[in-house]
């Protein structure tokens, strides 16, 4: 009898480089979604200097939203970057952009929200690519809090932001906002496409500090109304990073960084929770160096899905990404996605359902440079 042999591939970037898909102005704050046919990247810059009737203090430089698609066969760019959004006046806040591809797989949409710190107000929409619906979401009081996510649910979208901290949901289907009966609070989240009609929310409460910072997580309906108790995965004192979500063979696999203490090395631990039973969380073992920053979706193996994270400390950073089966994660695949020399980190990750993108930030050495943002394929899918 002759025995079966599966062979490990490598998670390096293809092309190894990447494509810088950033215009000479900088960017941060990535996000990334793929569908049929295109790949979205999303960024942040900073403005330039406002004229003086426009008013604001001399520091101040408004943030500005921009997205550009790329081919998902050779990765470069296919037009100029869209500037999707930007403040407006010195104290409008833009708290973040979140990405996700529409449920039909026609076409995908960044969000972002602003809210307003001289009026108590918060504003939220999405920007679409091809098909998607659309959301909106607005209030008149509220606080300025940094959180956004974007994903679907059957077939329609939503959209989970944060109000002074509060959580709050708009689904497409109706538009209408919902809360949780608990007033849970958040800073940052994310959201993935479930099984049937639902998604899956994950969040981190507080600050990260030790004692104020829990990651927690809770199912969505197709309105995006919260539809399960939640549940929370920290349960040591510590820091905790901001979390990431796939959903593979019906559980909810959540990423995340920990450190027991300030001089404490952060690791990966990745908890797994399937609605209505015990959640399981485990340490992911991706070496020596410090690791944070996760991003994570579910790849075409069964049980299976790709992770990147940010590895090192100070300016020696780098991206790395391996794929993780069954809570394991798999050496044999582990591979450095950035370039040699650069500080690197900040990645994100999507996936068509057929191949899977990363896109990432990159610093190089030589002072006065700026950051770039490189996307590319990887190749484990």
């Amino acid at each position: 009898m002759i025995a079966a042999l599966v062979f490990a591939q490598l998670c390096g970037a293809i092309p190894p480089e990447g494509v810088v898909v950033t215009e000479g102005r900088g960017g941060y704050g990535a996000v990334i979604a793929a569908y049929n046919g295109s790949v979205v990247v999303g960024w942040q810059e900073t403005g330039p200097r406002p004229t003086a009737d426009e008013g604001g203090p001399p520091e101040w430089r408004p943030h500005v939203a921009y997205a550009r698609e790329v081919d998902p066969s050779t990765l470069s760019p296919r037009a100029a970057a869209r500037d999707i959004a930007r403040e407006s006046v010195f104290f409008e806040h833009m708290t973040g952009l979140a990405a996700s591809a529409s449920p039909t797989g026609d076409g995908a949409a960044i969000a972002e929200c602003q809210c307003s710190g001289g009026m108590g107000s918060i504003r939220c929409s999405s920007h679409g690519f091809g098909a998607f619906p659309s959301l909106h979401a607005a209030s008149d009081r509220g606080g300025c809090s940094g959180g956004v996510a974007l994903g679907t649910a059957g077939d329609d979208s939503v959209l989970a932001f944060t109000n002074a901290a509060a959580l709050r949901f708009v689904g497409s289907r109706t538009g209408r906002e919902h809360t949780t009966s608990d007033d849970l609070t958040a800073d940052r989240m994310a959201i993935a496409r479930a099984d049937a009609d639902r998604a899956v929310l994950v969040w981190r409460s507080g600050d990260g500090t030790p004692g104020h910072a829990e990651v927690s997580a809770m199912i969505l309906d197709t309105d995006a109304r919260p539809s399960s108790q939640p549940v929370v995965f920290t349960a040591a004192p510590g820091f905790v990073g901001v979390p990431a979500v796939a959903w593979v063979d019906g559980a909810a696999v959540v990423a995340y960084a920990r450190s027991a203490a300030v001089r404490s090395p952060w690791q990966l631990a990745l908890a797994t929770w399937t609605p209505g039973h015990r959640h399981a969380v485990a340490a992911l073992r991706t070496g020596r160096a410090p690791a944070v920053a996760p991003s994570i979706v579910a790849t075409q193996t069964p049980g299976c899905a790709v992770l990147s994270w940010t590895e090192g400390t100070g300016h020696r950073t780098l991206v790395r990404a391996g794929r993780v089966c069954r809570g394991v994660l798999d050496p044999a695949t582990v591979a450095q996605v950035s370039r040699a020399g650069m500080e690197a980190g900040e990645s994100e990750l999507a996936t068509d359902g057929h191949h899977v993108y990363v896109v990432w930030q990159e610093i190089a050495a030589a002072r006065g440079r700026r950051e770039e943002l490189r996307v590319a394929r990887l190749g484990c899918e």
